[in-house]
């Protein structure tokens, strides 16, 4: 192998000496005792996209779609409207001040659509009806559909699809005329069941466009159906208080950003306005994004309300707003779309419970870029008289607001909230109305200790009313038992240390047993492989798994004359609670490992 045994062996070296590096400081001696609680610090997010990415992706998506849209006017729209005992029920249903917050209704429209046999005239101009939209064949051999569908009266507009199935090259796209836009919705939607709540669009009208690209688009679009299922409409008083805060909160109800070095500062990161469908109808509430306390991990896990939120299929059709803010001082929101809250879509419930009112999810798509990982503790803070406590919540469909509390152990309890699975506190400043349930508050450190329940007292009805009210939270230490195996499902190995040749060999790698690995998985890759272990992108492939801790003398390739001048190889141990870290990286940060799968 000559010089290249050299350049592998001094590769390996340099891998492993990462791996120490993450293990100095753990010198011998007992070791400490573990805590009587568990805790998690916050931590900022590390992928993502920003406010003016997101904002130019959605205006080059605008752009794009306008100019998809087939030549003739779309004239037919699937319409619906509310009749008159629907909207009685509705307005009867939000007076009576039931939780969670309603803001929306739906109603069935139930139409299928079918694109098969439309036969090869479909390859000429212009356009041609199918259901209530136009079918227009592209320049690319490919295809675009769009309809309009329009919810008579609402201040925004869902729409619901179910039987998707979308072949390869075809997607679905929801959008305004004035610049919303949504997709690609692909494949069988985004939980793989075929079932799709879109996201919303602020006004009473949207368009939906299927485009299916060439050049095979023909034989795409024959395999294509699926139904309209329903509209669901946001009332227009919600859509319209996003462009004026405090139009519809309580006189106490403070704005966030007037409020900065507060143990909820972090909390403005990880606290998002949620937005769901559940039967006939659409409600808000308010929820947050935790921490775990794997090192390598940023799984999107969301904690709410079980009142709030508590059946899978609900979870599917969630809209959260990240980042949907006021400035100090302003009197009119930004919209909700460019440049305030940043919407995300669908979730996947995980676990909820009644006792202690929780709910934790994991989102289905990456928070934008400014997120924060709630921290926690599971230390029970309920019978701590006077404890700080700070949250910042939605009220009532408004940008972030800022609340202060303080644990009060004397506060008469409402039946079946028991103190302890419950913790009572006063307003101090600011405070919590219709959409703030399940807003998490945290403690002195900024670490989640539970979650809003509601209010308990004589005078409910009057938010302002502390003296009268206690602030009630589900308590984290109650329910963490159900919440630990996400949050804290115990060690993952360490990371791979003393990576060597073994013992007169350059084809085989040896290396030191890790604590909790029950596997080693070896990967190969080649020189243009190392920047790629810095972020997500591929960097090599999967050379074995071995149980032994050892690879054995099978690392006999060579690269061919021509290829990379050398192979490099990194080891991580996997355990029950998956993989070991790849080691740090020179300029610091962890390695981030992505194979392509086995080397070939």
């Amino acid at each position: 192998m000559g010089s290249r045994g050299l350049i592998l062996l001094w590769l390996a070296a340099i891998l492993e000496a990462g791996a120490a590096f993450g293990t100095e400081g753990q010198g011998a001696g007992p070791a400490p005792a573990a805590p009587a609680y568990r805790s998690a610090p916050a931590e900022a997010a590390l992928d993502g996209i920003g406010t003016e990415e997101e904002v130019a992706r959605t205006r080059s998506l605008h752009r794009r779609l306008m100019a998809d849209l087939p030549d003739a006017p779309l004239d037919l729209p699937f319409a619906v409207r509310l009749s008159e005992a629907e909207l009685s029920d509705f307005r009867s249903r939000r007076e009576s001040a039931g939780s969670p917050a309603l803001v929306g209704r739906t109603k069935q429209v139930s139409e299928t659509l079918r694109f098969s046999g439309l036969g090869l005239g479909l390859l000429g101009g212009g356009s041609r009806r199918v259901g209530r939209g136009l079918l227009q064949a592209t320049p690319d051999g490919g295809f675009v559909w769009a309809a309009a569908l329009r919810f008579e009266g609402a201040g925004g507009i869902r729409v619901h699809v179910t039987g998707l199935d979308l072949p390869e090259g075809a997607d679905l796209y929801f959008f305004s005329l004035d610049g919303q836009a949504f997709g690609p919705y692909s494949g069988s939607g985004p939980n793989g069941d075929g079932d799709l709540w879109s996201n919303t669009i602020f006004g009473p009208e949207g368009v939906l466009l299927l485009r299916v690209a060439g050049p095979a688009g023909l034989a795409a679009l024959e395999r294509i159906s699926f139904e309209i299922a329903e509209l669901g409409g946001i009332a227009p008083d919600f859509a319209a208080s996003i462009e004026s805060f405090c139009a519809s909160t309580a006189a106490c109800v403070q704005n966030a950003s007037c409020y900065t070095g507060t143990p909820a500062d972090a909390a403005k990161g990880a606290v998002a306005l949620m937005q769901w469908v559940s039967g006939a109808f659409i409600y808000t509430c308010t929820g947050g994004l935790l921490n775990d306390t794997l090192p390598s991990s940023q799984i999107p896990y969301f904690l709410t309300a079980n009142h709030c939120l508590d059946r899978a299929r609900d979870a599917a059709s969630l809209e959260t707003y990240f980042q949907f803010t006021l400035p100090c001082g302003s009197a009119t929101c930004p919209p909700q779309g460019s440049p305030g809250g940043i919407q995300r879509l669908g979730a996947t419930l995980l676990v909820t419970g009644t006792g202690g009112d929780f709910t934790l999810l994991q989102l289905s798509q990456v928070p934008p870029a400014g997120s924060v990982f709630l921290g926690w503790s599971n230390a029970p803070i309920a019978n701590t008289q006077n404890a700080p406590l700070y949250r910042i919540s939605h009220p009532n469909w408004a940008p972030q607001a800022y609340s202060r509390h303080h644990v009060d152990t004397t506060a008469p309890t409402c039946q079946g909230w028991p103190r302890g699975e419950r913790i009572y506190s006063r307003d101090d400043v600011g405070a919590t109305q219709g959409g703030s349930s399940g807003a998490p508050v945290v403690n002195g450190s900024g670490q989640v200790v539970g979650q809003l329940t509601g209010a308990c007292g004589t005078n409910t009805g009057n938010p302002c009313d502390a003296a009268a009210n206690a602030t009630v939270d589900g308590a984290f230490a109650f329910y963490w038992p159900s919440v630990q195996p996400w949050l804290d499902p115990g060690p993952v190995p360490a990371e791979v240390s003393n990576l060597r040749w073994g013992s007169g060999a350059k084809d085989q790698l040896d290396w030191d047993a890790v604590a909790s690995a029950t596997s080693y998985d070896v990967y190969r890759g080649v020189p243009a492989g190392l920047a790629a272990l810095r972020d997500g992108t591929v960097d090599s492939c999967t050379r074995l798994t071995t149980a032994a801790t050892t690879t054995g003398r099978v690392l006999s390739e060579i690269p061919a004359a021509g290829a990379p001048a050398f192979y490099w190889f990194l080891v991580t141990g996997i355990g029950a609670n998956g993989a070991g870290s790849a080691g740090s990286l020179t300029g610091g940060g962890e390695r981030i490992l992505d194979s392509s799968g086995g080397c070939p």
